[in-house]
């Protein structure tokens, strides 16, 4: 499927919605406070980039709790979990260095299927936050890869 057909099943958040929505995240998931110094140099302080305003960090550093799964459970997932919200972090395409990068507004939050989004993560950033409506868990898409090479993902909340 190509990005303008894939677009067609999927929903972007108005900025108002997408903003509350992020906002909750970060208030149920994101710990600012036992790393502050940190985290306010890195996310909080926005620096001015030639795409904008934007931060140097990733939220997922900064997670108040955070257990390590398989890739394999996301297949697992794939069984129950239906529609997902998910976004990213706010970086600037001054410091991503991989050709069309962006698919979507730096601070879009899509709503969409999670089987739709497992069989397309290639329209999304590498560093991706999933959860639901209800934000009752999240699981978060790292870049970052473990000791055996495997990539790091993240999840908390019980799904």
């Amino acid at each position: 499927m190509n990005l303008e057909n894939f677009k067609k099943h999927i929903r972007i958040l108005d900025n108002e919605e997408a903003t509350r929505y992020r906002n909750l995240y970060i208030k149920k998931y994101v710990d600012s406070y036992t790393h502050a110094k940190c985290y306010q140099e890195r996310i909080e302080h926005l620096h001015t980039f030639s795409d904008g305003l934007c931060y140097e960090g990733y939220l997922w550093d900064f997670l108040k709790s955070e257990t390590y799964i398989e890739e394999t459970q996301l297949e697992e997932y794939r069984k129950f979990l239906k529609q997902v919200l998910i976004f990213w972090d706010n970086h600037s395409k001054d410091r991503i260095f991989i050709k069309d990068y962006w698919k979507f507004g730096k601070k879009d939050m899509i709503e969409l299927d999670f089987n739709l989004l497992l069989d397309h993560l290639e329209f999304f950033p590498e560093d991706i936050y999933i959860t639901n409506k209800a934000l009752t868990w999240t699981i978060v898409l790292t870049h970052e890869e473990e000791p055996l090479g495997k990539r790091l993902i993240i999840k908390d909340g019980a799904i």
